[in-house]
C-alpha cells in the first residue's frame, strides 16, 4: 500500500464526447496508483461502471460543481472573467472547477480510505498531454512508492515569483508560476492552503472584480507571503512529476557511525573515493587522492598551474576492524600505454575485484586514451610491487564521449560488466579486440533506474543467496546532488530483483561511494563528501530495507 493517495475529479462542463478523456483515465487507473475520484451526477453512473474493476480507484460521493465552497462564494460576488483567455475553454465553470481541487483533497483526507500520509492532485485526463505515456505512467507508479518529507507542499511550475507590482497583468493573463495539474502535500499543508482560500478568496474578488485562474490566485498568495510552497522547475511534458530527490530521500547522517582514517599527507592532494575488496582473508582498500576540491557552487578548485586534474592511488591493507595498517602509493610506471598530456591524469575511480585468483582493477582514464574522451582501463592490481600491470583500454559497445562506472560482476566463473541500468545491460570483454560486447539486455520499467549508474562492486548477501551493491544517480541542480540506493541482484542471472529507497549519507550535495561491504550485521560504506573528506561509515542493516521490487 502506498503512502500517497491521488485525488482527481471530472465535472461535465462541456457538451462533448468524453470517451477520449475516459480512455486516458483508464490508463491512469491501470498504473495501480491509489485514486479517489469525484464526479457530478451527470457522469457518476457512467464512470462508476468504467472503474468498477479497479480496486485501486475509489469513487467518492457525488458533488455538483455549483455546490463546492468556492462556487457558493462566487454566487455572492460580482466579477468578470479574464480578458485574454480561451473563450471556448476558459469558461466560468471551467475556472471554478479548478478551484475545487483543495476542497476535494480536504474531503479525501477526512475519509482517507488508504490511511495515506500524503495526497497528490492529478488532473483527470492529464495523460493526453504527455508524448510518452508509458514513460509517464512508469514514472508515476515509481513516484507513488516514495516516502516524502513529513511536512511539505510541493508543486511544479515555469515562471518566477510574481512581482507584486504586476498584479494588473495577473488579472487578465494566465501566469505560469505554478502548474497545478499535479501537486503533492501532507494533510496539514493542504488544510493550511484551504484556510488561506477561505481567508483571502472573497477579498481578492471584491478588490479586483476578476475570477482569475486558480494558479494566478496561488501566485498572488505566494507573492503576498501568505503561502510558501516548495517549488520545482517543470513543464507540461514528462518533467511534470520529475520531483527533486531531496524531497523524499532519507539522509542517514545522524544514524551512521563514522570513522576517519589517518591517511598519509600528500601536499595539495586530498583523500577521496575508496574501493574495498576482501581477498584471501584480507581487507584491501584503494583510495583515490585528488588535487582539487569543490566550491560551494559546485565548481572545481584545482591545485595546479595548468588546472590539470591529477589522481594518485593509495593502497591500504586494513585490519579486522577495517582500520588501515599500511599505506603505499601505487605506481603507474608499468602501464604499457602511451601517456598523453591531458586535462586529467591518472587512473580515476578504481574498483577492485577478483577473477581467476587475481586482484584486478577497472578505472576511468583520459591521459592514456589521448582523444580527450573518457575510457575504461582494465588490468591487474599487483601487490608484490604495488603497481598496475597488463592494463588494457576497453572500447565501449558504441562510440561515446565519456565512459564511467562499469561495474564488474562475476557470475559463476564468468566475468561480466554492468554497462547500463535502463535497460539493464551486461557486457563481456572480447579480449581479441578489447571491446565490451553486450551479451544480455533486459527492459526495466522501474523509472528510478533511468538515471542510475554503478557505484560499488556487488558482494554476497549474508545468506549468500544473492548479490548486493550500491548504485547512484544525481539530480542536475547547482551544485549537483547525489543519491544512493542498495540493489539486490539475482546470483544466477545478474538481474536486479529489488532496491532500497534513495538515500544520502551526510548531506544533499556532491557525495560519492565506491566501496562497500557487510560486517557484523552492518552495512559498511567508504564515502567522500564533495570529493574530499573521505570516511568509512556503517549502519545497521535494518536501517536500509530493500522494499521495492524491480519491475
Amino acid at each position: 500500500m502506498s503512502n500517497i493517495t491521488f485525488v482527481t475529479s471530472f465535472f461535465n462542463i462541456y457538451s462533448i464526447d468524453n470517451k477520449a478523456k475516459y480512455d486516458n483515465f483508464i490508463k491512469l487507473a491501470e498504473s495501480g496508483i491509489q485514486i479517489c475520484l469525484y464526479t457530478d451526477t451527470y457522469v457518476h453512473k457512467e464512470l462508476s461502471n468504467i472503474i468498477s474493476n479497479f480496486h485501486n480507484v475509489k469513487i467518492m460521493p457525488v458533488i455538483e460543481l455549483e455546490d463546492t465552497i468556492i462556487s457558493k462564494k462566487c454566487k455572492k460576488l460580482e466579477y468578470s472573467l479574464p480578458n485574454n483567455r480561451n473563450h471556448n475553454k476558459d469558461t466560468e465553470k471551467y475556472i471554478l472547477s479548478k478551484y475545487s481541487k483543495i476542497e476535494l483533497i480536504v474531503q479525501t483526507i477526512i475519509e482517507n480510505p488508504w490511511n495515506s500520509t500524503h495526497f497528490a492532485w492529478i488532473d483527470f485526463s492529464c495523460l493526453r498531454i504527455f508524448p510518452n505515456k508509458e514513460l509517464f505512467l512508469n514514472q508515476l507508479s515509481d513516484l507513488s512508492r516514495r516516502k516524502f518529507k513529513k511536512e511539505l507542499f510541493l508543486i511544479p511550475g515555469w515562471w518566477c515569483v510574481l512581482n507584486q507590482n504586476n498584479i494588473d497583468n495577473l488579472l487578465d493573463n494566465i501566469y505560469w508560476r505554478f502548474l497545478s495539474k499535479f501537486f503533492i502535500a501532507d494533510s496539514q499543508s493542504i488544510f493550511t492552503l484551504f484556510k488561506l482560500y477561505q481567508m483571502h478568496f472573497d477579498s481578492f474578488i471584491r478588490e479586483h472584480k476578476k475570477l482569475v485562474w486558480e494558479i494566478n490566485f496561488l501566485a498572488w498568495l505566494e507573492s503576498n507571503s501568505f503561502w510558501k510552497p516548495e517549488w520545482f522547475l517543470s513543464d507540461t511534458n514528462n518533467l511534470l512529476i520529475n520531483i527533486p530527490t531531496r524531497f523524499y530521500a532519507d539522509c542517514l547522517d545522524k544514524r551512521i557511525e563514522k570513522t576517519k582514517y589517518n591517511y598519509p599527507q600528500i601536499e595539495n592532494f586530498y583523500p577521496s573515493s575508496a574501493a574495498y575488496l576482501y581477498y584471501n582473508g584480507k581487507h584491501y582498500l584503494n583510495t583515490r587522492f585528488i588535487n582539487y576540491s569543490y566550491t560551494d557552487t559546485g565548481f572545481y578548485k584545482i591545485n595546479h598551474p595548468k588546472n590539470t586534474i591529477i589522481t594518485k592511488n593509495i593502497f591500504s591493507e586494513l585490519n579486522n576492524e577495517l582500520i588501515p595498517i599500511i599505506h603505499i602509493q601505487m605506481s603507474e610506471k608499468n602501464i604499457d600505454l602511451e601517456n598523453h598530456d591531458m586535462y586529467s591524469l591518472g587512473l580515476e575511480d578504481i574498483r577492485l575485484f577478483q577473477y581467476n585468483n587475481r586482484i584486478k582493477y577497472i578505472a576511468t582514464n583520459v591521459n592514456y586514451i589521448g582523444s580527450r574522451s573518457n575510457r575504461m582501463i582494465v588490468g591487474d592490481y599487483d601487490l608484490k610491487f604495488y603497481e598496475f600491470l597488463n592494463s588494457k583500454i576497453i572500447e565501449p559497445p558504441t562510440q561515446t564521449h565519456c565512459e564511467k562506472n562499469w561495474i564488474p560482476l562475476i557470475i559463476g566463473e564468468e566475468e561480466y560488466f554492468i554497462y547500463k541500468w535502463y535497460p539493464f545491460e551486461l557486457g563481456k570483454i572480447n579480449y581479441e579486440n578489447y571491446k565490451l560486447e553486450i551479451v544480455k539486455s533486459y527492459e526495466i520499467r522501474s523509472f528510478i533506474f533511468h538515471k542510475v549508474r554503478g557505484s560499488t562492486i556487488f558482494i554476497d548477501t549474508i545468506d549468500k543467496q544473492n548479490f548486493i551493491g550500491v548504485v547512484h544517480y544525481c539530480d542536475e541542480t547547482i551544485p549537483r546532488q547525489y543519491f544512493h540506493m542498495l540493489v539486490l541482484l539475482d546470483k544466477k542471472t545478474g538481474l536486479p530483483i529489488s532496491y532500497s529507497d534513495p538515500f544520502c549519507f551526510q548531506h544533499y550535495g556532491v557525495e560519492f561511494c565506491i566501496g562497500f561491504t557487510i560486517k557484523n550485521d552492518k552495512y559498511v560504506f567508504w564515502i567522500s563528501k564533495k570529493d574530499n573528506d573521505a570516511a568509512m561509515v556503517s549502519i545497521n542493516i535494518d536501517e536500509i530495507p530493500m522494499l521495492n521490487k524491480v519491475l
